[in-house]
Formats: C-alpha cells, sequence, structure tokens
C-alpha cells in the first residue's frame, strides 16, 4: 500500500506537547464488518502525523558553541508520510510512517559517522501523551559529502479505537530527541535552513 501524504507540516509549536494541535471532534462511524482494512478513507480516517515545531532541527556543537566554528553537524527533519491500517476484529489501528531529512557536516566534526536521536510521540485529544519512543538514526558522511540525507521508517504502531473514537483522535508527533541545551539553542538562533 503506497504511503498517504501527511496532511500538512505542523506549525511552529512549543516543545510541551500541551501546546501542540488541539484534533478535531470525532464523527459517527458505520459498523466496519470484521478484518483488516485500509485507513485512509472518509470513513477509516489515519491519525494526523506532522513535526513538532522547535524539534525539526538540531545543531551539534562541541563543547560550549560559541560561534560558527564549533558547528559539528545540523541536521533538520523534511516530510512525515503514514498509512494506516485498521483491524476491526481486535479494534485497532496500526500506523507505520516515514521520515525523511537532511545533515550537513560542520568544520568541527571529526568524524564522518554521526547518530542523531529522533522520536515519535502519540497524542490523544485534549493533547494528553499517550507513548513515545526514540530512534537512532544513523548517518555516514561519503569522503566527497558534507551533505546527506537519511530516511527513518518506523513500522507497526498499534492504537485502540472503539465507539465512535476512529484514528482522529490521535496524533502522532515527530522530532529530534534534544537536550535541555540544544533546546535553548534552537529558541536563541535563528536557523537557516539546508536545503
Amino acid at each position: 500500500m503506497p504511503f498517504s501524504i501527511a496532511l500538512q507540516r505542523l506549525s511552529r509549536l512549543s516543545l510541551t506537547l500541551a501546546a501542540s494541535l488541539a484534533l478535531a471532534g470525532c464523527a459517527s462511524l458505520n459498523p466496519f464488518g470484521s478484518g483488516d482494512k485500509e485507513g485512509g478513507t472518509a470513513q477509516l480516517p489515519c491519525p494526523q502525523v506532522g513535526v513538532l515545531g522547535e524539534t525539526d532541527h538540531m545543531t551539534l556543537l562541541r563543547g560550549a558553541g560559541a560561534d560558527l566554528t564549533d558547528i559539528v553537524a545540523r541536521a533538520e527533519i523534511g516530510k512525515v508520510v503514514s498509512k494506516c491500517t485498521y483491524n476491526t476484529d481486535d479494534s485497532t489501528i496500526t500506523v507505520d510512517l516515514a521520515f525523511d531529512g537532511v545533515a550537513e557536516l560542520g568544520p568541527a566534526a571529526t568524524s564522518r559517522d554521526l547518530t542523531f536521536n529522533a522520536f515519535v510521540a502519540v497524542t490523544r485529544r485534549f493533547e494528553t501523551l499517550d507513548k513515545k519512543q526514540i530512534y537512532q538514526i544513523p548517518v555516514n558522511f561519503p569522503a566527497d559529502q558534507r551533505q546527506v540525507r537519511f530516511l527513518k521508517t518506523v513500522d507497526g504502531t498499534v492504537l485502540p479505537y472503539g465507539g465512535t473514537a476512529d484514528g482522529r483522535i490521535y496524533q502522532i508527533l515527530v522530532g529530534f530527541q534534544l537536550t535541555a541545551e540544544q533546546l535553548e539553542y534552537n529558541r536563541r538562533v535563528s536557523y537557516v535552513p539546508i536545503r
């Protein structure tokens, strides 16, 4: 099944999930019958997906990171796409998603092999955190390249549903797992996109 394009990249949000976008209200569903059904339709909507603002990019710094010569690497997340499948026998939705991005070596890099940490968080209506998982994204820069693209897939996120609740009660957000210092840097320094 092909990935469906995500609704749109979410607007700038605060890091706290309390400020994330609220989902639209749920509509009543007709009986689904039984078995697996592909989502992404009016009757079987997939959860919204997007990038959590302020975590869509990160900068790795050497030491205190006083100036541009202290940048080890920068990375940013691009698009998020997803597909979902309803299992009407056990009232679950399985979501597969993927997101891409680009990374760039800085002048302070001492290795061409880096690992970035990213998260996938599931929130429910009224902005409550349901679950969060952290994933590693290993990136290798060939000898003649300072920029590389990456792709991360996360398959098999299982979410319950029932009654009048369907995929619209969920929102799935991705972003880089930032330290407090990295988040403060993102807020303090104007970001210039890599692309």
